[in-house]
C-alpha cells in the first residue's frame, strides 16, 4: 500500500509503510504530519497508521542519490507557491534529496483541449498528431512494431477509397446507358474500413502497452492507462498524460495520477 504526505499545501509521495518507517526514523517524516493511503478519504496523522510498529534504526549517513530507475520519481519541487518563480524557496520531497528527473525523451507539449480543438477544425491535424505521438512511443520502444499497424490502417483506408472510385467509374464506363447501383464496390469499401479500423486499434493498444512498460520500469511514475479512455480517447488521453510527463521533466514535480 502507498502513503501520502501533506505538509501545509505541499503533498509528497507515494511511499511504502517501510519508507514511512524509515523516514521517521531518521526524522524526515514527524509522526504529527498528516498521512493517507491511496485508498484512505480523509488525512490521519502518521502515528495513526504507523501506531505500535517500531521504526528501523536508522541507516549510516551516505551521500544523496538522486533516484534511478526503480525509485519513485514523486520528488522534487512541489508545483505550488514555493517555486523561484513565485519567490519562495524550492521545497523537495520529504526524505528525498533534490532529485534530477531522468534524462529520457521528453513528450510532444501540446494541451490535449487544444489537440481537440484543431482537430475539429483540421481532421488531418488528428491524424498527424497520432503519427507525432506514435514517433514519440517508438523513441521509448524501438523494437515496438505498433507503428507499422497504425500505417496500415491508414494505408488501408485510403487505399479502399481509392478501389471503391474505381470500381465505381468502371461499372459505369462498362454500361453508361444503364448504371447499376455500386453493391460490390460499397461492399468491399466497408470490409476495408473495418480491417483498417481493428490495425488503428491494435496499434494503440500496442502503443499503451509499450507506455506503461517504459514509465512503470525506465522512469517508474507508476503510469496507468485505462482501457477504456485507451480505445475512445486514444490520442487525447495520451496527450494528457503527456503533457503531466513534460511538466514533471520541467519541474521535477509530478502531479499525482487522478
Amino acid at each position: 500500500m502507498k502513503y501520502y504526505i501533506q505538509r501545509g499545501i505541499n503533498e509528497y509521495g507515494p511511499y511504502t509503510l517501510a519508507d514511512l518507517q524509515r523516514y521517521v526514523a531518521q526524522g524526515n517524516i514527524l509522526l504529527t504530519d498528516l498521512t493517507r493511503s491511496e485508498g484512505m478519504a480523509e488525512w490521519v496523522p502518521v502515528s495513526q497508521i504507523l501506531g505500535n510498529i517500531s521504526p528501523p534504526p536508522p541507516a549510516a549517513p551516505v551521500a544523496p542519490v538522486v533516484p534511478a530507475a526503480g525509485g519513485t520519481v514523486y520528488s522534487g519541487t512541489p508545483a505550488y507557491n514555493t517555486t523561484p518563480a513565485y519567490g519562495g524557496t524550492p521545497a523537495y520531497a520529504v526524505g528525498a534529496a533534490p532529485a534530477t528527473v531522468p534524462t529520457g525523451p521528453v513528450p510532444p507539449d501540446l494541451h490535449w483541449a487544444l489537440v481537440l480543438v484543431i482537430g475539429m477544425f483540421c481532421g488531418v491535424f488528428t491524424l498527424v498528431w497520432l503519427f507525432i505521438e506514435a514517433s514519440f512511443v517508438k523513441k521509448l520502444k524501438p523494437e515496438s512494431n505498433f507503428l507499422a499497424f497504425l500505417i496500415g490502417g491508414v494505408g488501408v483506408s485510403f487505399g479502399s477509397l481509392i478501389l471503391f472510385y474505381a470500381g465505381l467509374f468502371a461499372m459505369i464506363a462498362a454500361n453508361p446507358n444503364n448504371p447499376q447501383p455500386p453493391v460490390i464496390p460499397f461492399v468491399i469499401f466497408l470490409g476495408a474500413l473495418v480491417v483498417a479500423w481493428v490495425l488503428q486499434v491494435i496499434g494503440i493498444f500496442k502503443m499503451r502497452a509499450a507506455l506503461v512498460e517504459y514509465y512503470n520500469t525506465v522512469e517508474p511514475i507508476s503510469l496507468r492507462l485505462s482501457g477504456v479512455m485507451t480505445f475512445f480517447f486514444s490520442i487525447w488521453y495520451f496527450q494528457y498524460h503527456f503533457t503531466r510527463i513534460t511538466n514533471w521533466k520541467k519541474t521535477g514535480y509530478l502531479v499525482p495520477q487522478q
